[in-house]
């Protein structure tokens, strides 16, 4: 029997460019392994460094994260897994993989008592992730441009994210920014729109949620990557014991170079399936 795998891409590529990207590990891994390669929904910039070698679309899965979008993007995988399923494993780069461990964290708490979405997740260079629902997650608005009188996402909910975890502004484009091109404050580093009581951004934390991930997963990131610190935190979202962790000298990418390493790092967590 083929071990089958669903494969997420990152934002600013699509699925061929995906496959382009792991090609070289993949090739590694036993010939029983399938690769799905489906493409996210929205098209969106490139991916840095991603159009001088790579042809459009290039796509995401939301172009931001809020509760209504993460909705939409969890029924794509839903989609997928009654379209093409089923699935061994999920593998996600970068906002694919943030995703997949978004989608599988409510499959278990919409789900407890039915079999997991996936078996195992592969999470490379991910984000964290964050949640369709008010009930989980920091109250993360403020950092997307959602100031105002806003009302609480629920009663006692954090509205501080670590800083250790606050990107580049560019990355925090909220939903009327991208609207609404025009809207924005004079400091760019500290964007201010006009308030949308309607729209939520709630990001998981180990800090804040007891929800864990209860499979084998394997976490892939660079020393050098801007999401490193995300990807490190996205490790306590999951049971030690069954997290493999691999950290390469690079930065958001999957170099050749680490190739073997990766490969081992997903042989150890199939082998405990």
């Amino acid at each position: 029997m083929p071990f089958r795998v669903l494969c997420l891409h990152g934002m600013g590529v699509n699925a061929a460019i995906f496959a382009a990207q792991t090609a070289h590990f993949r090739s590694l891994l036993p010939l029983d392994y399938e690769w799905v390669f489906i493409d996210g929904p929205a098209e969106c910039d490139a991916a840095p460094g991603v159009a001088a070698f790579f042809e459009p679309p290039y796509l995401c899965w939301y172009t931001t994260p809020t509760t209504a979008k993460m909705d939409a993007a969890h029924k794509l995988v839903s989609t997928a897994i009654e379209q093409h399923g089923p699935f061994d494993a999920v593998m996600g780069f970068s906002q694919g993989a943030a995703l997949a461990a978004s989608a599988i964290l409510r499959h278990q708490i919409q789900h407890p008592t039915q079999p997991p979405l996936f078996q195992m997740g592969i999470f490379i260079c991910s984000p964290m992730p964050f949640s369709q629902s008010l009930e989980f997650g920091v109250d993360a608005r403020k950092y997307f441009g959602l100031r105002g009188l806003l009302r609480p996402s629920r009663p006692g909910c954090p509205t501080t994210v670590p800083e250790y975890l606050v990107t580049d502004p560019a990355y925090l484009k909220g939903e009327d920014e991208l609207d609404d091109s025009s809207s924005g404050s004079e400091d760019e580093s500290l964007p201010i729109r006009r308030t949308s009581p309607s729209i939520f951004y709630q990001m998981y934390h180990s800090t804040v949620d007891s929800v864990r991930i209860k499979i084998p997963t394997v976490h892939i990131y660079g020393r050098r990557d801007k999401w490193r610190l995300h990807s490190k935190d996205l490790v306590k979202l999951c049971p030690r014991n069954l997290a493999t962790v691999y950290e390469h000298d690079g930065g958001h990418e999957i170099p050749k170079s680490a190739s073997e390493e990766i490969c081992d790092a997903i042989e150890i967590a199939v082998a405990s399936l």
